[in-house]
């Protein structure tokens, strides 16, 4: 009797194991159900087909940012000065896996901007078709996950976050959504030819037109200084 025991515990073992492993416990893999549908592929060791996942009716995670807009650049060294940290959390519950992209909000699947990790252990950056994602490196239980994002070069849309976040094996919640952020600091391009000088006084002359840009520091300078490394090691 004691010998069936310990034979049923080693094979529930093992089934655990074959679970862990096919469920991609180092985070999503690259193709189209992951990185367009931000969807996991969890798959059954004994059938070996995919088990289907099934969705919460509730979305006890969120995803909050330091603030809804962003300063436009012109190169990876100046977009990497202003970051934004973005954090994905459980309202009273934990999660084991995520997949979050940053989007339009008309629906496009393009994800915009790059992603850089700020919890070591915690998230991935990987290179999907549709752009950079984050996902998660391992399996185990969390109630927040930290990391910076900053846009592209000449970048000027409106995007929001959109992720995925794994409770368990088989319970998934898509569409958890951030604020969405608006771009600031677009510069007037400037004009090919000049007017002509006018013969206006100067009591009816209007003001120069000017451009205002909003250069307030990022509240943690350590980030500044982590991205900026980051680029530079890049470029």
């Amino acid at each position: 009797m004691m010998f069936r025991l310990c034979v049923s515990f080693a094979v529930f073992c093992v089934l655990c194991c074959k679970i862990s492993v096919l469920s991609y416990p180092q985070g999503a893999p690259v193709r189209t159900e992951s990185c367009i549908n931000l969807q996991p592929i969890h798959m059954d060791p004994l059938t070996n087909q995919q088990v289907p996942n099934q969705q919460g009716t509730t979305r006890p995670y969120r995803i909050l940012v330091s603030q809804q807009q962003y300063q436009t650049c012109t190169s990876n060294q100046q977009c990497g000065l202003q970051p934004l940290q973005v954090s994905i959390q459980g309202q009273g519950g934990l999660f084991r896996g995520f997949i979050v992209q940053a989007r339009t909000p008309n629906g496009g699947s393009r994800s915009w901007g790059q992603f850089i990790p700020l919890q070591t252990g915690d998230s991935k950056v990987i290179q999907c078709q549709n752009g950079l994602t984050l996902t998660h490196t391992a399996n185990n239980d969390k109630n927040i996950v930290r990391f910076a994002w900053i846009p592209e070069p000449g970048m000027r849309e409106q995007v929001q976050f959109v992720a995925t976040v794994v409770q368990n094996l088989r319970t998934i919640y898509p569409g958890v959504y951030s604020a969405q952020l608006r771009p600031v600091g677009v510069p007037v391009m400037p004009t090919t030819k000049l007017a002509p000088p006018t013969t206006m006084s100067s009591a009816t002359r209007e003001p120069p037109t000017t451009t205002v840009f909003n250069n307030a520091p990022f509240k943690t300078a350590g980030i500044i200084s982590f991205v900026t490394s980051v680029i530079a090691i890049l470029l």
